[in-house]
């Protein structure tokens, strides 16, 4: 059989084509060769290769731990707040009566003192002599009224002696005009008793102005004794008004002044806080007239961190409604017995109308689209045949803050749970893992 005859050109063609499928099949076999490598490599690299996890796994694994709070029903409250500043319900400003030299402080700033506790003193220079001098000339008239009362008794006593003189005498001259008249005895006995009567009531006479005289001087006695006692009180009264002493129950505050100084009368040395309950001036709109009463709660709020720090109430009402602002002033009361309040402190108030039963979430359960409210509600469900809970963002209207929480007017009902942390990771849909 003759062999075909191939042509240079065609040869050429042919053996270029040869060389490319040898190419192409050495690049196929190094790739497996590689490829082969690899695997080999990779293999010996690994220890152990990953279990296999079923979608349900996967599905728990990928839940968010969160905290979870059921709905119930709680107190719900209506309410308005106002501001103002603390008043106490009284406050003195200590002056001295007189000017002077201090020279004692007896009490420190911050101190509670009770009613008539000494604060300070000035010098008593010569006030205190004074009162000295007066002192010893009310002891003097009290030893000259006992002098007047000792010569009043022996007056009185001489006296007594002088009556009962006369008395005799007048019966002796009786008997003895008796005798003359029926002639048992001379005249003369008569001018004899006459004259010893006589004698006797001069005597009597005589001791009766002794007894006026220890009267007057008894009395006289007893006026000096009132003056002295009259001159010791001014002098005291003067040593009194050297003393500052506080009129009220209270804390004391600030000393402007110091040992030594010199104070004019009218200078303020410091001033007492009587505390222990304070008062708000609060101007409440006349719209609420209606709900307005004695006793209506009111809570203290702090303006900074509003956390509450008192709880008073409404204790007086303006019989008046201001013209101007068309409000009632009222003054609600807080008692400070825990001395956590001061006088002239800003605070904010909270006054309650009226609590019904409703329901209350806390803050930080509340996410802000587009300026509504959301909370993230709990659903059960099943994932793969494993039950599994999730969360669905649902809408709210929210009413007043009460502490922590805000009141809900809608889109909760009480039996549902809402999430209470975690919020910034979750979305519709969401699996979640309660934590307790």
């Amino acid at each position: 059989m003759e062999t075909p005859k191939i042509s240079n050109s065609a040869f050429k063609k042919l053996s270029g084509q040869q060389g490319l499928f040898v190419g192409v099949g050495l690049g196929l076999v190094l790739a497996i060769v590689g490829m082969t490598v690899f695997s080999r490599f990779a293999d010996n690299g690994r220890s152990t290769a990953p279990a296999q996890t079923s979608p349900a796994a996967n599905a728990r694994n990928a839940a968010l731990p969160v905290k979870v709070q059921p709905i119930g029903t709680s107190t719900t409250q209506e309410s308005s707040d106002f501001v103002g500043a603390l008043e106490a319900q009284q406050k003195v400003t200590l002056q001295p009566q007189i000017q002077g030299r201090i020279e004692a402080i007896l009490v420190s700033s911050g101190q509670r003192v009770q009613k008539g506790t000494p604060i300070a003193s000035l010098s008593l220079d010569q006030t205190q002599a004074n009162v000295a001098s007066s002192i010893a000339a009310a002891n003097a008239a009290q030893a000259g009224l006992k002098t007047a009362q000792a010569q009043l008794q022996q007056a009185q006593a001489q006296r007594s002696k002088a009556a009962a003189n006369v008395q005799l005498q007048r019966t002796q001259f009786n008997r003895t005009q008796q005798l003359v008249t029926q002639g048992a005895q001379a005249r003369q006995e008569l001018d004899i008793a006459n004259n010893n009567l006589q004698a006797g009531i001069a005597d009597l006479q005589a001791a009766d102005k002794e007894v006026a005289a220890a009267n007057a001087a008894v009395r006289q006695a007893e006026a000096n004794i009132r003056q002295a006692q009259a001159s010791t009180a001014a002098a005291q009264v003067n040593v009194n008004q050297k003393r500052v002493v506080a009129p009220i129950t209270g804390i004391v505050g600030e000393f402007p002044v110091k040992i030594g100084d010199y104070v004019n009368t009218g200078q303020t040395i410091t001033t007492i806080t009587q505390n222990d309950a304070l008062d708000l001036n609060i101007s409440v709109p006349s719209n609420r007239l209606k709900q307005l009463r004695v006793g209506l709660p009111v809570q203290l709020i702090d303006p900074t961190t509003q956390k509450a720090i008192g709880q008073g109430a409404i204790n007086y009402l303006s019989p008046t409604v201001s013209s101007d602002q068309q409000s009632i002033l009222s003054k609600a009361r807080f008692n400070n017995a825990q001395g956590r309040l001061r006088d002239g402190q800003y605070v904010k108030a909270r006054v309650i109308w009226n609590r019904k039963p409703g329901i209350l979430i806390p803050t930080v359960a509340i996410s802000r689209i587009g300026g509504q409210s959301f909370v993230f509600v709990t659903e059960d469900t099943i994932v793969n045949g494993q039950p599994q809970q999730i969360v669905h963002q649902r809408l709210v209207r929210l009413g007043d803050i009460q502490g922590d929480s805000y009141q809900v007017l809608d889109g909760l009902k009480v039996g549902e749970s809402i999430v209470t942390s975690g919020i910034l990771k979750l979305r519709e849909g969401t699996p979640i893992q309660p934590q307790s």
